[in-house]
């Protein structure tokens, strides 16, 4: 039987943060489970796409002088800064044929979900809206990754407001995003190696296409946003599910995963 795992994370480390999503990745075609995350930073944290380089991409001294941690991810794209948001991952076995056997199916069927908990807090949302406009902006100015047009995205009044990616393996897939609460996302080309002028394009694309939830409702928490979410999930998938917590074992291993030397090397430097 097919069981839906929810578990909240909040405050973690940028290293943790990752290692989790990955150590999920690896095991989760053991079992018939699929794994929702619900994850917020310790510290301000920028995620590089898989193909990136950190030196080519930020300032590092000025994230160090700011104290913004940074990691790569294992998805691709451009930067994103989780400043004051909710992130979320959905980790599966490829053998969960309701999922789909194609990016887009298992985008679909994901965020559907998403859309049901928004809606549930009176956030009416869609998808495709502002698609074509986004794609006519990529082609005069490098969009930040949050804003790549994509038509499986959440929008709200024509704008964004999820962003996410997806890794598929030989075994799993995994699909992750960001949800910003807050306008601290758009704090990103501060840190960028381009222009002072390009920074400040992308600011103002960031801010103008894009939304948050506080923008929506300034009284919303974190909590609220993540458990709203996750009934999504429970409402339309009609699966066993729990609400749950890391096992000792769990932990141990994601901790040992983020402190090791190959996990530093591949995603740290």
């Amino acid at each position: 039987m097919i069981q839906l795992r929810i578990i909240f994370d909040y405050d973690q480390t940028a290293a943790f943060n990752m290692a989790a999503d990955q150590y999920l990745l690896s095991t989760v075609h053991t079992s018939d489970t699929i794994y929702l995350r619900f994850y917020t930073w310790k510290h301000p944290s920028i995620t590089l796409g898989y193909m990136q380089q950190p030196s080519a991409t930020l300032h590092l001294d000025m994230c160090t002088t700011d104290s913004v941690d940074w990691i790569r991810r294992p998805t691709g794209g451009r930067a994103v800064l989780h400043k004051c948001d909710l992130t979320y991952s959905c980790i599966f076995p490829k053998t969960i044929s309701f999922l789909g056997d194609t990016v887009k199916e298992s985008y679909a069927a994901i965020t559907s979900c998403l859309k049901a908990g928004l809606n549930n807090l009176g956030i009416h949302c869609s998808t495709h809206d502002s698609y074509d406009e986004l794609l006519a902006v990529k082609r005069e100015i490098k969009l930040p990754c949050f804003l790549a047009p994509n038509r499986d995205e959440i929008m709200v009044d024509g704008r964004k407001l999820v962003g996410s990616a997806q890794k598929r393996t030989t075994l799993g897939v995994l699909q992750h995003g960001s949800i910003p609460i807050s306008i601290g996302f758009a704090d990103l080309p501060h840190y960028l190696t381009i222009s002072a002028d390009e920074q400040q394009k992308q600011r103002a694309l960031l801010l103008s296409k894009s939304i948050w939830i506080h923008a929506i409702n300034d009284s919303l928490s974190r909590i609220q946003l993540a458990e709203s979410l996750a009934d999504g999930f429970i409402n339309n998938w009609n699966l066993l599910s729990c609400k749950d917590t890391w096992s000792s074992d769990e932990l141990n291993s994601i901790q040992q995963l983020a402190e090791s030397e190959e996990f530093i090397t591949q995603w740290m430097k």
